[in-house]
């Protein structure tokens, strides 16, 4: 037994799990003065704008199988966030997080279906301690009903499940900055052409007859200067910037370890809450039994208990 090489890639992959967790305190408050296509559709309208300024070459000369990759997971990426907004207007935060945090034991089932890899040991354990853990974090109590927020949040869990894994193929293939701006611009295009066509729809039909989400996007937008600060980070910050990083560390690791990196996200989402939201955020004995789980799964997952599995990438020395 002993440690993977691969602690660089591991490191990038961390800190954009840490920088996701910064970005779930600043979201409820936006949408708390914001419908969710709204917000998305700024956040990466925004981005798009600064990757396609400051990447015009990769954007304009890239080749036609780079232009498919990033069409494909910019349009996983953004019917994921469509569906997980549309499917927060139904259910409950913590319900709503819980069924997302699925993403970790979906990936291997993607990952084997799309590419044959099968997860060694070490991943299988990981996976399965950092599942154990984020259920104890995230399931809410006496929630035991299924509603329309929660299938909708299910699909969305799906699409960034198969985004991961298609992500660690392309990641690969093509070089970092031309298949991040590829993937973020696609994305943007997508959301801004939803919310377009729910604004339509409601000057056709009228808010009134159509479903709750797309409701919801006729309200008016509340700006002050917390939401525009919050904007600019999570443009900048969490998407522009956080995306080179991703695909840089899901370059040089497997789909399945990646997701058990991503596992982190609801141990560092609770303390940056307790940070910037008080003590009333600290998470009860279960939750931080919890956070031990998922560390404990990470910590797993970085050992290895045997050769490299057919169809995984080795991961860059």
């Amino acid at each position: 037994m002993r440690l993977k090489s691969n602690l660089a890639a591991d490191g990038a992959l961390v800190l954009t799990t840490l920088v996701w967790g910064t970005t779930f305190f600043m979201a409820k408050d936006i949408l708390a003065r914001w419908s969710p296509l709204a917000y998305m559709t700024v956040r990466f309208a925004v981005a798009s704008v600064l990757m396609i300024a400051l990447f015009r070459r990769q954007f304009f000369r890239a080749s036609r199988g780079a232009r498919g990759a990033g069409a494909l997971l910019g349009l996983l990426m953004g019917v994921g966030f469509a569906l997980q907004a549309a499917g927060q207007v139904y259910t409950t935060a913590s319900k709503s997080a819980f069924i997302t945090g699925l993403t970790t034991p979906l990936v291997p089932f993607a990952a084997y279906a799309i590419l044959r890899a099968r997860p060694g040991v070490e991943n299988l354990v990981g996976i399965v301690l950092a599942s154990a853990g984020g259920a104890l974090i995230l399931a809410p109590r006496g929630a035991g009903s299924v509603n329309l927020g929660d299938a909708l949040t299910l699909v969305s869990t799906a699409a960034f499940a198969v985004h991961i894994t298609l992500l660690s193929v392309y990641a690969r293939r093509y070089e970092t900055s031309e298949i991040t701006v590829l993937q973020i611009t696609s994305a943007g295009a997508f959301v801004v052409a939803v919310w377009l066509f729910a604004r339509a729809c409601g000057l056709a039909f009228g808010a009134g007859a159509l479903p709750a989400f797309v409701a919801r996007e006729f309200a008016p937008l509340r700006w002050d200067e917390r939401v525009v600060w919050q904007l600019a980070y999570l443009s900048v910050v969490a998407t522009f910037a956080v995306f080179f990083l991703w695909t840089w560390g899901q370059a040089r690791t497997s789909a399945t370890h990646a997701a058990i990196i991503f596992s982190l996200e609801p141990v560092f989402a609770n303390a940056f809450a307790v940070a910037f939201r008080g003590g009333a955020e600290w998470l009860t004995a279960r939750g931080y039994a919890g956070a031990a789980l998922v560390i404990a799964g990470v910590v797993v997952s970085e050992l290895r208990w045997g050769g490299r599995r057919r169809g995984e990438p080795e991961a860059d020395d």
